[in-house]
């Protein structure tokens, strides 16, 4: 695909979407259209500004008249959502607004506009909870057992099983890790870490649960190969996206950051984990040839390091999905 596109990345301000935001700049030729509410600023698209081929919508999916900015676009990508179990309990009704409603407002219309591909961000988290050790690959049934997974599950039946005419890649991610323009602390590994560091001590519940996590940036590759492939991709189509070898026990992971950071861990029982997956990435991996170049202990010793040296401030740390 050597011809110039342009890629609308709806919600490009956030954690995910600023690291896909560089891959597309850095990587291709094409011209990068970003629409988002700034609901935790905009800092992490300043650097973007320098490429004459990006340009930046304020707006709110729900209210934005949205054929302005699917207007000459050939691929959306849909990262726009409240993302997690914790803020969508606490905002319900702008959870199934934005996460469901809005996102197939956004289908209907890319579809109207004739839009090569929409590419919708999922999560692993459909698979809720796992009653066997069986690796769960995209055939599996799925099994939301929180608001945030629900409203996912429900929007990939209506861009799989409907909207004919619009081609549809879902991807199940992993739970994401790792750096990026916009970092988030309520994260799995990203929790550990900041406990470790503001409180000298990780504190584990469901601590044999286990869970995939897959690196920020390796999340913007696989998009960016999604998009670079849609000609010969199936209309309708759903991939995990991970790595085997990254299904991690919670208990693992706080290992890994207890060796760095040099803290203990208290097994609590005050919080139960119903979720409990292993997550089988076959089918993403042999179809378009990729592999994961990241791995959570790096990321560790980055992030350390980035709190030793002051770069990682307390406003960053808890900077929750919660705060507005």
């Amino acid at each position: 695909m050597s011809e110039s596109k342009t890629v609308l990345v709806s919600g490009g301000a956030g954690y995910v979407g600023s690291a896909l935001v560089s891959r597309l700049l850095r990587d291709t030729n094409w011209n990068v259209k970003v629409f988002d509410n700034l609901m935790y600023g905009g800092d992490s698209l300043f650097q973007f500004f320098n490429f004459e081929k990006f340009s930046f919508i304020k707006g709110d999916l729900r209210k934005f008249e949205l054929s302005k900015i699917v207007e000459n676009v050939d691929y959306v990508v849909n990262l726009a959502a409240l993302v997690g179990e914790p803020i969508c309990k606490k905002f319900p009704k702008e959870a199934q607004e934005i996460n469901f409603d809005a996102n197939i407002k956004l289908a209907k219309k890319a579809e109207e506009k004739g839009i090569d591909r929409y590419v919708f961000t999922s999560t692993c988290s459909n698979y809720g909870l796992s009653v066997t050790d069986k690796m769960l690959d995209e055939n599996v049934k799925l099994d939301p057992i929180s608001l945030y997974a629900e409203t996912k599950v429900n929007s990939e039946k209506i861009l799989l099983e409907q909207l004919p005419k619009l081609q549809t890649t879902a991807l199940r991610c992993a739970t994401a890790y790792g750096l990026a323009s916009r970092v988030r602390f309520d994260l799995l590994l990203h929790e550990f870490i900041r406990d470790a560091w503001t409180k000298a001590k990780i504190y584990v519940y469901g601590a044999q649960s286990w869970r995939p996590i897959v690196h920020v940036d390796d999340i913007a590759r696989a998009i960016l190969l999604i998009i670079k492939n849609s000609d010969r991709l199936n209309k309708k189509e759903v991939y995990n996206i991970g790595s085997n070898d990254q299904n991690f026990q919670k208990i693992s992971l706080a290992k890994l950051v207890a060796n760095r950071l040099k803290t203990d861990i208290e097994i609590t029982s005050t919080k139960e984990d119903p979720r409990n997956y292993q997550v089988l990435f076959d089918k993403f991996t042999e179809e378009l040839k990729f592999e994961t170049l990241h791995k959570p202990v790096e990321t560790i010793d980055q992030i350390a390091h980035a709190l030793e040296s002051g770069l990682i401030d307390d406003r960053v740390l808890f900077e929750s999905v919660n705060v507005r």
